[in-house]
């Protein structure tokens, strides 16, 4: 036998004695000392009281509806990043051909032969 709140609740809620049944009521505790519970009780308590029950299931299914859509955009970018080939900086510069030569290397042969100017010689001609 429903006592006369849970009757009082149902004709508030404008539900007949069928839509009762249907009724589920969970408890919740929170510790406040867990910082996202604490912050959950915050969110819960700026809900006025006639609201809460439909804000946090409104709430509950936008999370599911988020998770599920984040989840499909990273299997699409994993797909299409599984078809990208990357290439590295030095993948990109053009191969060294047979004959060149770097700056470093002429510089430093042309220092060796102003060196070599210098110097008296010991030559000849």
């Amino acid at each position: 036998m429903r006592s006369f709140r849970q009757l009082a609740e149902t004709e508030q809620n404008g539900l007949c004695d069928d839509d009762v049944a249907e009724i589920r009521r969970i408890n919740l505790s929170l510790n406040l000392s867990v910082p996202h519970q604490r912050e959950a009780w915050k969110v819960l308590r700026a809900i006025p009281a006639r609201q809460r029950t439909s804000t946090v299931c409104r709430m509950i299914c936008q999370a599911r509806e988020q998770e599920s859509l984040l989840e499909a955009i990273r299997a699409l970018f994993r797909e299409e990043l599984g078809r990208v080939a990357f290439v590295s900086e030095t993948e990109k510069q053009e191969p060294t051909q047979v004959g060149d030569v770097d700056d470093s290397v002429l510089d430093f042969l042309l220092g060796l032969q102003r060196e070599g100017d210098d110097e008296p010689s010991d030559s000849l001609f």
